[in-house]
């Protein structure tokens, strides 16, 4: 593994971070922003307060940083196991994606009596991302 993480390439890593950074802003805003809200129990007075306490910068550098951790460990993964092209990459991420981080997700989610929506839109992002950034990566060689 220690030549595979050696060789990889971190603009490649990078590009893709930034893409399902993206799919996460469409996901949590466009697709889903406020059935999630609602869930989280997040109101719009919350939501003011969060701005003047200076925003939401903090929370989007940390969660820049866990994606490009998360998209580190797959494009590792899809360096070591080969994904030939994006059809492969989409199913391996697919795969990695469930197993791992929505499972633990979802295990998570029992104990802190989460609804069952609120566990659907966290773990299709999860899903999503990872079969995006499998695609990609898959593609991108």
């Amino acid at each position: 593994m220690k030549d595979v993480i050696l060789h990889l390439n971190y603009v490649h890593v990078l590009v893709v971070t930034l893409a399902g950074f993206m799919l996460g802003a469409v996901w949590y805003s466009l697709l889903f922003g406020k059935a999630w809200r609602v869930e989280m129990k997040i109101t719009d007075e919350m939501m003011k307060n969060e701005q003047a306490k200076g925003g939401m910068a903090g929370y989007l550098v940390k969660g820049f940083v866990y994606t490009l951790l998360s998209t580190f460990g797959l494009a590792a993964l899809i360096a070591a196991h080969g994904a030939p092209n994006w059809k492969h990459g989409a199913a391996f991420g697919l795969f990695v994606g469930l197993v791992g981080p929505v499972m633990r997700m979802l295990n998570g989610a029992v104990y802190e009596k989460r609804s069952l929506k609120l566990q659907l839109i966290n773990a299709g992002h999860e899903a999503v991302l990872y079969a995006l950034q499998g695609a990609i990566l898959g593609a991108w060689h």
